[in-house]
């Protein structure tokens, strides 16, 4: 597969080189808990024993083929330096095939280069350590308008207003997750927040509030402007599809929600698939 790739918001094409992708694994490898009991056939699987009720995964690792083409040794020696620079540290990594995905990387191992046509080629292999799973490359907010390649996407134009809701009191408002993989959002209440409870799925989350509050699903704190909210109960996440959000507010006044989140893929977006909704069905 040859196509060139951003990292560091630098295109590979801006060192001269071409890429050929060597593997790329589609799915990561599970974190797996297996205990093996003597005088029993296979063993207990206890990757799902946890609060969230579901498997982890490791990293993955991308190698690609860098092909180097210089017209002397010491204009070799000058594109490799630059490499070395560009390669170096830890960025996001956008693949040409598949652009409306990011993963998070970093080189992992030592590169080598080996000569070839008396030094004025140099072929070396790089592998990238990735997430599990890589994020979309727009949030709740939506793409930013500079994305040509959206006009066509399966993307409603102003999509930050399927997060958006109006609660009298309690209610239910259902909530997209138009990733492949859970999400643990960032919630917004607004100024009519006082005691809430948050349920999902079984799960619940309460406290005490007074005023706008921000519930931080994946840093597992709610904030409000005072500071810091003691809550009970315990942070959950929303599993990717359409959820039910149940919301109860002891104050009886009308209250915004804003969800906010950057959805996770398993492999690449799908987004023609998607059936958007209102977001309030």
């Amino acid at each position: 597969m040859r196509n060139g790739f951003i990292f560091k918001d630098r295109h590979s094409s801006d060192f001269g080189v071409t890429v050929r992708t060597k593997s790329r694994p589609i799915l990561p490898s599970v974190k797996e808990n297996i205990v093996d009991l003597p005088y029993r056939d296979g063993g207990y699987d206890f990757s799902k024993a946890n609060p969230f009720g579901r498997e982890f995964y490791n990293d993955r690792i991308f190698t690609v083929m860098f092909n180097i083409y210089a017209d002397n040794l010491a204009e070799m020696q000058r594109k490799l330096s630059l490499l070395s620079l560009w390669l170096c540290g830890e960025g996001e990594l956008i693949f040409d095939d598949m652009p409306f995905s990011k993963w998070r990387g970093k080189v992992s191992d030592e590169v080598i280069y080996m000569p070839e046509h008396s030094g004025r080629k140099a072929v070396m292999e790089v592998s990238f350590r990735a997430e599990p799973f890589c994020k979309c490359i727009f949030d709740t907010e939506g793409p930013a308008l500079e994305m040509p390649f959206m006009l066509d996407a399966n993307i409603p134009i102003d999509i930050s207003c399927l997060f958006k809701f109006n609660i009298s009191g309690s209610g239910d408002i259902s909530v997209y997750n138009f990733g492949d993989r859970p999400v643990r959002p960032i919630v917004k209440l607004g100024a009519s927040a006082r005691n809430v409870t948050l349920s999902m799925n079984g799960k619940s989350l309460t406290f005490m509030s007074n005023g706008q509050t921000t519930i931080d699903f994946e840093k597992q704190n709610v904030k409000n402007t005072s500071g810091n909210i003691l809550v009970s109960g315990e942070f959950f996440e929303f599993p990717s599809g359409r959820n039910k959000l149940h919301i109860v507010n002891s104050n009886s006044q009308n209250m915004t929600a804003e969800i906010s989140y950057t959805p996770y893929f398993m492999y690449g977006e799908h987004f023609d698939d998607l059936e958007w909704g209102d977001g309030n069905a």
